[in-house]
């Protein structure tokens, strides 16, 4: 997220960059004079009128040249009421030649006036004596003089044109009068003509001028002058996010005023948020080396290092930032606070530690509660980080945030402090705001913005703060924001960051027609962020046109590989799984499982399948997305499914009954195992075979689904089965009937005609975090679930015969051959829970997942089978339940182990096909049917 940097370079704009021009002609401060006049400004700021001497008198000391320094120490020497001292200090800074309005005031005295005005203005040079017989150079001075006497009086009478004319033909005519020189720059300065100025500068000195030093001091500040204009259109451009623009409008300033270490600063943050950090890096280091000591331009350089995970050099420049001893205790903390954020983005937890011991000892001695406060909870965060820090293997402006730039206005230009993200709230009411927003708290965002608006009401960048702060606000501050940026684009109606605002808002609201409308036409201004594509393209899906929507997307790779849109790796990757996602409109799932520890189908639906016994079952399934039916309420699926039994090891597809019916008492079943195996394997493979045609529908983002499906009974072991009556007293009375005691004689079978099947309807609500494979980070947790409901019935004609079996189970006389019903139906839930932690590894384009995990299932079953229309022998009626009418439930948990395999991913798209195994060990916990619970689970899935 850029919004915490962005919003401390806006607060640069917000400054005015009134003192660049205020000072642009005064040459520049550098070095050791330059970080003590910072700190005495600081000590002024705050009141520690004895520091601010001090510090003034030394930064003097070393540069005597520069009146302002004098002026912060005789402002001090007043404030502590040493007036002696101030006027003495005033006094002696004109005697050493130094000229401001306010000296002579402050020293209490008047300067005698020149002898001649003139004389003074050509800069002591005296004017020609008359003589009888002037040589030739005399006279020729003497023209030159004239010229410069009117140049003097045309410049005091605001004829600047003139003046410069004038200056310029007296210094050529007579190069060695510097005096004129500066004359002739002064008024082309005048006139707002800094280029020819400049060059005026470097004719003046290529000529001979003797004040080169003073001319070099006026080329610098000319420098300052121009680079005024840029530097102010590069922090439009950032507020407007077009950080290319902002970047190149920062490197004229800085060519400009390469000695300004606020526009340098500017160049890297455009540079930063571009995504250029190579780039900022050396900028970074172009400002140390106009500058070793700059301590900014350190500091940025060690996160930008960081960021770049080149950990030694980045603590080598935090270091050597902690160890330079002008700085005060505050900026030691926030260079130390900022030193543990790179230890912990690099999970170096003893280095981090290593750095925030001296601030748990002592953090903030003898400030105020609030203060302490805050740092306080500043280091309780950074120690809870460091107990989990880990190494990242990329790293973001959201998960590594910049240093905030706290910036001041300063009689020598605007200077900077680095703090960290989470203590830049200290400074004015829009920098809380900025603050505020940047750790989502919208709420004090917007009072705080309020309150800056209050203050400077025509300020264009504190409107746009306060509608940005509105527009993340509740329904009605989202409306109010709405309204805001409808009367902003009314008077302008091509401003492409009030568009981009509103796009968000109206995409927020649900409106992403109307968001994707502001989009388009912020992209037509020219001015919209190169990232506008993306923002078109998730407006796009959004509003179900998701061709277009992968269209943009694979045109944003395009212009990233060209360098016109910057994307880390992060963002590449999330790019291209849109595209994988969005772009696919078909796809196969084939899944095989032993005793069913998942269902067997695509995340959108499928029903859930758990069967006792040693079984193995697979499901295949192909489905079909229509493009026109799906938008942001929900994805439509039109899918076939094929499902049976692999292997069947003595399942209980047929209802066994070991109870005697008459007396209840418990006995061996009849039939041997060997025969209920060869029953059951007779039935698996395609015997076992049910076919679907179905459509279910996800609705939006919710996880919840819901479909119908026609079944096809396709196998003959799913149209034939046998025919158990449920009722005790009729199992008895056929047990008595036919006087052998304890077996059946008779067997009882229907058949389905080839035609038959049934309904199946369901609704299913199922999360997953952490599913998918990721590329920030190596581990993460997972967790996913679902829960599903249903109820399937059929009901078809059937052909039923009742044979007379003999003793070795021969059929020895047909009792019943005539048709009849076949009712069945089955209501079901089903429930799991999979919590765990994912590992990546493997190369690149070849993505392995292992994952350990924890699960808990639960299932519910009710089903009732009966038939009707029939005359059963030895019964007498002709409807009667089945035996396999029963209602269950099981509740299991156990470890679990999963191992998932990604590929197909190219250019384009992520990964689009997978291979999942998973094992699970289950421990019964409930139900009555506790076999379906516990044991071993496995299943296979294949998704293309």
């Amino acid at each position: 997220m850029k919004i915490s940097l962005l919003s401390s370079v806006i607060a640069l704009s917000l400054l005015g960059l009134g003192s660049a021009t205020a000072h642009a002609q005064q040459l520049p401060l550098a070095g050791a004079a330059y970080r003590i006049a910072e700190n005495a400004y600081a000590s002024y700021a705050r009141g520690d009128y004895p520091q601010a001497s001090r510090q003034a008198a030394e930064a003097a000391r070393l540069r005597p040249d520069v009146v302002r320094l004098r002026l912060l120490q005789i402002y001090a020497l007043q404030k502590l009421g040493r007036g002696d001292e101030a006027r003495a200090q005033a006094r002696r800074a004109l005697a050493d030649g130094l000229q401001d309005p306010a000296l002579p005031r402050l020293a209490a005295s008047a300067n005698a006036a020149p002898a001649t005005a003139a004389a003074a203005r050509a800069g002591g040079a005296p004017a020609p004596r008359a003589t009888a017989h002037p040589s030739a150079a005399e006279q020729a001075y003497r023209r030159a003089f004239a010229l410069a006497t009117e140049a003097y009086d045309a410049y005091n009478n605001d004829r600047m044109a003139e003046a410069a004319d004038k200056a310029e033909q007296a210094f050529r005519q007579q190069p060695q009068q510097g005096a004129w020189a500066v004359l002739w720059v002064a008024a082309l300065e005048a006139r707002q003509q800094f280029e020819q100025a400049e060059a005026a500068a470097a004719a003046a000195i290529q000529l001979g001028a003797p004040n080169v030093a003073d001319l070099q001091a006026k080329r610098v500040a000319l420098g300052r002058q121009r680079a005024v204009k840029p530097a102010q259109q590069g922090y439009q451009a950032l507020i407007e996010q077009d950080f290319a623009s902002a970047a190149g409008y920062a490197r004229q300033a800085v060519a400009y005023a390469p000695d300004v270490a606020s526009h340098r600063l500017l160049l890297m943050t455009a540079q930063l948020l571009d995504g250029q950090l190579p780039a900022a890096e050396a900028t970074a280091d172009a400002a140390l080396d106009n500058d070793s000591e700059d301590t900014v331009a350190l500091v940025m350089r060690a996160y930008l290092r960081q960021r770049q995970l080149h950990t030694d050099q980045a603590n080598a420049d935090f270091d050597a930032a902690l160890r330079q001893d002008w700085l005060d205790p505050q900026q030691q903390r926030n260079v130390r606070l900022l030193a543990v954020d790179a230890a912990i983005a690099a999970g170096d937890r003893a280095r981090g530690a290593r750095l925030l011991q001296p601030l748990q000892a002592d953090p903030l001695a003898g400030a105020d509660e609030t203060a302490r406060k805050q740092l306080g909870q500043a280091i309780a965060q950074r120690e809870k980080a460091l107990r989990s820090a880990r190494p990242a293997p990329s790293l973001t402006l959201a998960t590594y945030p910049a240093p905030f730039q706290q910036c001041r206005d300063t009689p020598y230009g605007t200077q900077c402090e680095l703090t960290p993200a989470d203590l830049q709230g200290t400074g004015s009411a829009a920098q809380r705001a900025y603050a505020a927003y940047g750790r989502r708290d919208y709420q004090e965002a917007i009072r705080e913005a309020q309150r800056a608006l209050q203050e400077n009401p025509d300020n264009a960048s504190l409107q746009n703060l306060l509608t940005t702060a509105l527009a993340a606000g509740d329904t009605a501050q989202r409306a109010q924001a709405r309204q805001r940026l409808d009367s902003a684009l009314g008077q302008r109606p091509a401003d492409a960051g009030l568009l981009m605002q509103r796009g968000y808002l109206q995409q927020r609201a649900g409106q992403p027609a109307q968001a994707l409308d502001d989009f388009r036409a912020a992209e037509a201004t020219g001015k919209a962020p190169p990232s506008v594509v993306l923002d078109q393209a998730y407006a796009s899906a959004a509003n179900g046109d998701n061709p277009q929507a992968v269209a943009l997307l694979r045109s944003a790779i395009d212009r990233a590989d060209q360098g016109a849109l910057p994307l880390d790796k992060a963002q590449r990757y999330n790019t291209r799984s849109s595209i994988a996602n969005l772009g696919r409109e078909w796809g196969i799932t084939a899944s095989a499982g032993y005793r069913g520890a998942r269902q067997a189908a695509s995340n959108l639906g499928g029903t859930a399948i758990s069967t006792p016994g040693d079984s193995v079952f697979s499901t295949v399934e192909a489905f079909w997305r229509p493009a026109a039916l799906n938008n942001r309420h929900g994805t439509l699926e039109a899918y076939a499914r094929a499902a049976n039994t692999l292997y069947d090891e003595g399942g209980t597809f047929e209802s066994v009954r070991a109870v005697d019916p008459c007396t209840g008492e418990a006995t061996e079943d009849a039939r041997a195992r060997a025969e209920r195996l060869s029953r059951s394997r007779s039935s698996a493979g395609w015997p076992s075979t049910v076919g679907s045609f179905g459509v279910r529908y996800a609705f939006g983002r919710t996880g919840l689904s819901a479909g119908i499906e026609r079944r096809q009974f396709l196998g003959s072991g799913t149209r034939s089965g046998g025919v158990y009556p449920d009722a005790a007293a009729i199992q008895c009375r056929i047990q008595r009937d036919s006087n052998q005691p304890q077996q059946i004689n008779t067997l009882a079978r229907y058949r389905l005609n080839g035609n038959a099947g049934g309904w199946m309807s369901y609704l299913t609500y199922g999360f997953y975090h952490g599913t998918g494979v990721r590329t920030d980070v190596n581990q993460w947790w997972t967790l996913s679930g679902y829960a599903q409901a249903g109820y399937s019935w059929d009901d078809n004609r059937a052909r039923f015969s009742v044979d007379r079996l003999d003793a070795g189970g021969a059929p020895v006389e047909t009792l019943l051959d005539s048709d009849g019903r076949l009712h069945r139906t089955q209501a079901f839930a089903a429930a799991e829970l999979r919590a765990g932690r994912s590992y990546r590894f493997g190369a690149e384009q070849t993505r392995w997942v292992l994952n350990p995990y924890l699960v808990v299932a639960a299932d519910w079953l009710d089903q009732r089978s009966r038939v009707s229309g029939i005359d059963y022998p030895l019964i007498g009626e002709q409807a009667f339940a089945l035996s396999d009418t029963d209602r269950s439930w099981s509740l299991g948990a156990g470890p679990g182990l999963g191992v998932r395999y990604w590929f197909r991913e190219d250019r384009y798209n992520a990964a689009r096909s997978s291979l999942d195994l998973s094992v699970q060990y289950r421990f019964a916990f409930g139900g009555g049917d506790s076999q379906r619970a516990k044991g071993l689970f496995a299943t296979a899935t294949f998704n293309y």
